[in-house]
């Protein structure tokens, strides 16, 4: 009995000393924790949110006994009025519920279950995700003489994903000598966590063999800082600059839908399921 009241006070007063802390103040240190870790593009994510959520607000701090369903549906038509598409409104109220339970669950915060009644769910689009085989020859196969570095080098690294079953544009530039051995390609992938092994294909090693540079373990001349958030700058900017000459890629291939590094990663998955490179040539 003893020890049931002794763990109730302490539970009361673990909750009492972080009463004190608004949403906007634990968002942001949930921001700081994943900079620690390294998850930058993650923060950079929540990061935005959270600055879009403290433009509706007006302020820059809110508690959380404040924080009930009137703010979240006023909120909701707030996003809507801004003429945001579902999916990235869903996007916006998805991330502060994820901060929101953190908080409840850590004691932070009492649960006012603000999200009730709240539609967050997304439109599945029925749009253009992948290539098919017949394109991705065509791809292959596009005549970029007289084109640009640039407009190569982004043709190149679609190609290079594909082939390398849907690898994602962060597990690319992060590719080092090292991941190679004995004809296999194995890595760990930075959204699953899940480790992958692809068998090292002519059509790879070709196009690793054009940027291939002697002084960098990278295969690709994209990540060149020993600093980790600079080395996500520096993937930010690449990633962009890929997916802006992917457009000019998609116009001389006479595609009626952009292409992008996710159209890429997509593309293995969903057009070439259970085929081989071998099928690709």
């Amino acid at each position: 009995m003893i020890n049931e009241q002794t763990n109730t006070r302490t539970a009361t007063v673990t909750y009492s000393r972080r009463q004190g802390v608004g949403f906007i103040a634990y968002a942001r240190s949930c921001v700081k924790k994943m900079q620690d870790e390294g998850r930058y593009d993650a923060a950079h994510k929540l990061d935005s949110y959270i600055g879009r959520f403290t433009a509706y607000l007006g302020r820059n701090e809110i508690a959380f006994k404040d924080f009930d369903s009137r703010l979240i549906r006023n909120y909701h038509r707030w996003l809507q009025d801004k003429a945001l598409g579902r999916n990235s409104i869903s996007l916006y109220i998805r991330n502060l519920k994820r901060v929101y339970r953190m908080a409840v669950d850590d004691g932070t915060a009492k649960d006012n279950h603000p999200f009730e009644g709240v539609d967050v769910s997304y439109h599945v689009k029925k749009e253009k995700n992948g290539l098919t085989l017949d394109e991705v020859r065509r791809l292959k196969e596009l005549d970029l003489d007289g084109r640009s570095k640039a407009v190569n080098f982004a043709r190149d690294m679609f190609l290079f994903s594909v082939y390398a079953r849907g690898m994602t544009a962060d597990d690319m530039f992060h590719l080092t000598r090292d991941n190679i051995s004995g004809g296999i390609l194995v890595y760990t992938s930075k959204i699953t966590g899940s480790r992958e092994t692809i068998v090292w294909e002519q059509l790879i090693q070709d196009i690793a063999d054009r940027y291939a540079l002697p002084d960098t373990p990278f295969l690709f001349p994209v990540i060149t800082s020993a600093d980790p958030r600079e080395q996500w700058r520096q993937y930010c900017g690449a990633l962009h600059n890929i997916n802006r000459n992917l457009k000019t890629v998609a116009r001389l291939l006479g595609l009626s839908f952009p292409l992008n590094m996710m159209v890429a990663h997509h593309t293995w998955n969903s057009m070439t399921k259970g085929l081989t490179i071998g099928n690709l040539l």
